[in-house]
């Protein structure tokens, strides 16, 4: 794959607009169907992208065949897309980088792409806070769950939260999949009428009234067990 050089970086990604439309994020799996990439991407002026150049810069880095190899049929989704300037051996390099969740290894994926040579460099993250649109899918989940209802309704509470966390217990699926934490809060932030724990990985209240291990004790499942 080349893209074409620029000797200062600056003139970044104005043919990835072309891509646009073969992308489709967030909160869906990226097929392994891809199309090819395409021959060269030039890149635009400014450091900030456009959506547009956001969506065509998702869509080639996620049909490159080593993230393909690490995320195909996994089901994904982009937390960030933004651009920066590296020190390189002879000059800057200019580089773009995609964060994405991976569901599936409940790992983000930091993807990092040298808009000079087309180069991919790739890491797993724990850890990564949710973005606002996995805070606002979890708590759908909570909403919608007859369980909660009462909690729902009560005009007094107030669900806040969405914090990322990962069980130390072993056997917990919270300790491989993406889990938020979240509370009913009481009236002028007195505490909390009720935790709960969101399992974004499989869509569903992983448990309805979390307690938190005792001081001193083992740590709790994150994952309420059967005949709660």
């Amino acid at each position: 794959m080349k893209l074409q050089k620029d000797p200062f970086g600056r003139s970044l990604l104005r043919g990835l607009a072309l891509l646009a439309a073969a992308v489709f994020f967030p909160a869906a799996a990226f097929s392994a169907e891809r199309a090819a990439a395409p021959a060269r991407i030039e890149i635009p002026t400014a450091d900030a992208f456009t959506e547009s150049e956001r969506a065509a810069l998702v869509s080639w880095t996620m049909a490159q065949p080593q993230v393909q190899a690490a995320v195909a049929r996994h089901r994904t989704r982009v937390l960030r897309v933004w651009s920066d300037v590296v020190k390189g051996e002879a000059r800057p390099q200019k580089r773009a980088t995609v964060l994405l969740r991976d569901y599936d290894t409940g790992f983000a994926r930091e993807i990092s792409v040298d808009l000079a040579s087309g180069r991919i460099e790739m890491r797993e993250l724990n850890g990564v806070q949710p973005s606002d649109a996995e805070i606002e899918e979890g708590m759908a989940i909570v909403r919608r769950d007859p369980a909660l209802a009462r909690f729902v309704e009560n005009p007094r509470l107030k669900l806040i939260g969405g914090f990322h966390n990962r069980s130390t217990v072993r056997n917990d699926p919270c300790a491989a999949e993406v889990c938020l934490e979240f509370a009913f809060m009481k009236p002028n932030y007195e505490g909390p009428a009720r935790y709960v724990i969101v399992n974004l990985t499989r869509g569903i209240v992983a448990h309805h009234d979390f307690r938190g291990g005792r001081p001193g004790g083992s740590p709790a499942r994150m994952t309420e067990t059967a005949g709660r």
